[in-house]
Parts: C-alpha cells; sequence; structure tokens
C-alpha cells in the first residue's frame, strides 16, 4: 500500500468561530437535558428524545409477559377495544405511561370510551371501560397455557 499524503488545505475554507461553537455546544447540551429527563422522568412526552415504552426487554424463560389491552362493554357483551387514533384516541405506551393516575382517578377513562363512540357511531355506546393486562406465563420461553385477563381499573359511564 502506497503511504497516505496528507491532504492539503482547500482555500475558502474556514474555521468555525467562537459564537458558531457556542451554539452547536449549547444545542447538544439543551438535547441531552430532554434525553436524560425523559428517562429519568420514564414519560414519552419528549419522545424521540426520551423512554418509549414499547421498547422491548428481556423476559425470564419460565416468567411472565404482560401485555395491556382494552375491554369495552356495550349491551351486556364484552367486547376487546383496541388502541389508537381510530379506536380510543391514543396508544397502548400512553395508556400504560398513565396507570397509576387512572388507577387513582378511573374517570379518566371516560374520554376514551368518548372517542371510541365517536369513532363506531353505528354501534351501542359503551357502558364500562377497562384497562386490563393479559397475563402469559412462560415455560422455557414458550407459553405455558393460554393468558390469563386481569382487570386493572374500570370505569363504568354514570
Amino acid at each position: 500500500m502506497p503511504p497516505e499524503r496528507p491532504v492539503p488545505a482547500r482555500a475558502g475554507v474556514r474555521r468555525l468561530g467562537s459564537g458558531s461553537v457556542l451554539w452547536r455546544v449549547t444545542v447538544m447540551l439543551a438535547l441531552a437535558a430532554v434525553l436524560l429527563a425523559g428517562q429519568l422522568q420514564r414519560t414519552n412526552e419528549y419522545f424521540p428524545f426520551g423512554t418509549l415504552e414499547q421498547y422491548a426487554q428481556a423476559e425470564d424463560p419460565d416468567g411472565q409477559v404482560r401485555s395491556t389491552c382494552l375491554l369495552g362493554e356495550r349491551d351486556g357483551q364484552v367486547v376487546d377495544i383496541g388502541f389508537g387514533p381510530r379506536s380510543v384516541g391514543i396508544e397502548r405506551a400512553d395508556v400504560e405511561n398513565h396507570l397509576t393516575a387512572m388507577r387513582a382517578d378511573p374517570s379518566l377513562l371516560a374520554p376514551l370510551a368518548e372517542h371510541y363512540d365517536r369513532e363506531h357511531p353505528g354501534l351501542a355506546p359503551l357502558t364500562a371501560l377497562v384497562v386490563c393486562q393479559r397475563v402469559t406465563t412462560l415455560r422455557h420461553g414458550a407459553p405455558a397455557g393460554p393468558p390469563e385477563t386481569v382487570q386493572i381499573v374500570r370505569w363504568a359511564a354514570p
């Protein structure tokens, strides 16, 4: 291999001034602060500069997998309710991120039920909305049976 030759300086190339360096460093520090705040607060409010709950984590091959779900009640029937803008208006990670507040105040589920009813005008309105978790027990990394549905919080229409 021939030895590398030094690259000659090009005409018209200037070094950054101290002001340019200062604003670039300030922007980088601000972004790092937002990232750190998002991680420490475990919130999705700063995404993509913070936590997003759907990132996968390793599970115990003989443990349990929990998947948050929504169940609605209408006309005495229990129905699976999906997440998203065309269903309840928010995503699963947002519900999971606010479970503590929802447990303390189940009426926080009312806007989700109202959104669902607006998106499905041909159906009877929901009389209840339940945040639940489907718990699958694993044995050697495979499901050891059907998932168990556990109620986390329930809202009933007034």
